[in-house]
């Protein structure tokens, strides 16, 4: 993303990375990081929630507006809050070729070596 962004900046247009990571963000050499503490793959906010993506949107434009240096960092005032259904353990489900395997031991050596089975009809 950084290499994208330095060509857009190269041409102009001023741009903004919104990350959960920032230290790591950081070391690719972004031009601006907007902060949050969110979760990784919810970056802007719960699906379905759009007034928080919109603030998370909005905030991320006005940090874009006041960082000054290429490399700064600004904080956005967002945490992640969990619920009581989000803080309970959830059982994870298996991906599917767990459940092949489970089925067919003898196709592991051979799903090793990349030999990917076809998906099965159900």
């Amino acid at each position: 993303m950084g290499l994208v962004q330095r060509a857009v900046e190269a041409a102009g247009i001023s741009t903004i990375t919104l990350s959960p990571c920032w230290e790591y963000t950081r070391s690719a050499g972004v031009p601006r990081i907007a902060a949050i503490e969110h979760r990784f793959g919810r970056t802007m906010g719960r699906v379905g929630d759009a007034e928080r993506q919109s603030e998370v949107l909005r905030a991320t434009l006005d940090a874009l507006m006041v960082i000054e240096r290429p490399g700064d960092v600004v904080h956005l005032p967002f945490r992640w809050k969990r619920t009581p259904a989000n803080a309970k353990r959830r059982k994870l489900e298996p991906p599917p070729i767990v459940g092949y395997l489970a089925r067919r031991p003898w196709k592991l050596a051979s799903f090793v070596r990349g030999d990917i089975p076809e998906p099965e009809e159900t």
